[in-house]
């Protein structure tokens, strides 16, 4: 059986990572801090298990933003690129930024975890017309 292994980063290169293991649920989040954080109407992020998430370069690179506490959000000192997220009330996963995997790459979820979370704070011009659960919270 082949390994899983999923790889990414930053813009710039300074902060690389990797993962070993598919991500258990990936959230296409339209919260209002997310949406200005990232500079786009949603973000997604794929839970990875922290003990499967391995920071490869860049370590004294990142800076953290604790944009709503418990959230600590990391990012490229030199880029600005948002990579991940750790968050106090589950220390036991990773918030990847789904966007910065190499190529693209799926995070390997269940098809059936992928869905929307803060659903009633999208902009309101933005017509979502998949299927995927649409949640208010988390």
């Amino acid at each position: 059986m082949t390994e899983f292994r999923r790889t990414g980063g930053c813009q710039c290169g300074a902060v690389r990572y990797s993962i070993h293991a598919p991500a258990t649920v990936t959230e296409h989040c339209h919260c209002s801090m997310c949406r200005k954080i990232h500079g786009t109407v949603m973000v997604t992020f794929s839970h990875v298990a922290k003990d499967k998430f391995v920071l490869e370069k860049g370590k004294d690179n990142l800076s953290v933003f604790d944009s709503s506490p418990p959230v600590h959000r990391h990012f490229c000192k030199t880029c600005g690129c948002q990579l991940f997220a750790l968050d106090d009330d589950h220390p036991e996963i990773v918030e990847v930024a789904t966007g910065t995997f190499d190529g693209g790459a799926h995070p390997g979820h269940p098809e059936s975890s992928l869905r929307h979370i803060y659903f009633k704070s999208k902009v309101p011009w933005l017509e979502v017309k998949d299927e995927l659960p649409k949640l208010d919270t988390v």
